[in-house]
């Protein structure tokens, strides 16, 4: 397990998405799913704090490599929503993210308590 703390600013998702990108490396056959989903994710924990935590607001990217494929966490210092899929009209530009971790990902949950919400998913394990 390998984690990494980045700042709750929108300058902070690209490195975010680089730091999965290279712990897997080029030839990871899950690395592309992985990176956009970490993205999604990754902008979820910069657009939804509440602010309430005391200090920087930060996001913590987590990878473990499991038996047959990784897994990704992304931890905040959570939202007052419970994260759930949107319904995006066909025309908005966002709203879509869980969507996409639904979509890819083998499994996916979350957990939350009085440090934050915790946003996981797991590419690559058949069943």
């Amino acid at each position: 397990m390998i984690s990494r703390r980045f700042r709750a600013t929108p300058d902070q998702v690209r490195p975010a998405r680089n730091f999965v990108s290279e712990l897997l490396g080029d030839d990871h056959p899950l690395r592309d799913d992985a990176v956009l989903l970490t993205s999604e994710l990754a902008t979820n924990a910069v657009e939804h704090p509440t602010g309430l935590a005391s200090g920087p607001q930060e996001f913590l990217v987590t990878v473990s490599f499991v038996v047959r494929g990784v897994l990704i966490t992304v931890q905040d210092s959570g939202s007052r929503k419970i994260p759930c899929q949107g319904n995006s009209a066909p025309d908005a530009t966002g709203g879509r993210g869980l969507a996409l971790v639904n979509g890819l990902a083998t499994q996916w949950g979350f957990h939350r308590d009085s440090a934050g919400t915790m946003i996981w998913f797991e590419l690559g394990s058949a069943g």
